[in-house]
């Protein structure tokens, strides 16, 4: 399974404070990983990982830019 099948999408949570970055290959979630919008530490992390995802070839097409959360949240 190469990275480069993954489609990257946002899912908000909890009143859109949390918010749920998942990769799909097809109808499966194959990475996920959950983030604070008010956590300034939280939000650089996710950051990070989707430029990493979209280095590594995902298609992060459906993400907006940047990522929800406050500037230095």
């Amino acid at each position: 399974m190469s990275v480069r099948d993954w489609r990257v999408m946002l899912v908000p949570w909890a009143d859109r404070r949390l918010w749920f970055i998942q990769a799909r290959r097809g109808r499966r979630v194959v990475w996920g990983v959950v983030y604070d919008a008010a956590d300034p530490d939280s939000v650089a992390l996710a950051r990070r990982a989707v430029a990493t995802l979209r280095t590594a070839g995902a298609d992060c097409s459906a993400l907006p830019h940047p990522l929800p959360g406050a500037p230095g949240a």
